[in-house]
């Protein structure tokens, strides 16, 4: 039977460590950082641009 040996086939390959002096799109997604992205409601109405305050 291959039933075992079939579970390796779904486990993925551990990725190759990072060279140093890779550029930053390279670097590993920090894990404390990895959360899905949420769709945050805009901060300000649509049609309204946010205008610094006069000083």
């Amino acid at each position: 039977m291959h039933i075992a040996y079939s579970y390796y086939l779904h486990v993925p390959p551990k990725p190759d460590p990072i060279p140093p002096g890779s550029p930053p799109g390279d670097l590993p997604v920090d894990p404390d950082t990895d959360e899905p992205d949420v769709d945050l409601p805009p901060l300000s109405p649509p049609g309204k641009e946010i205008t610094p305050p006069s000083p």
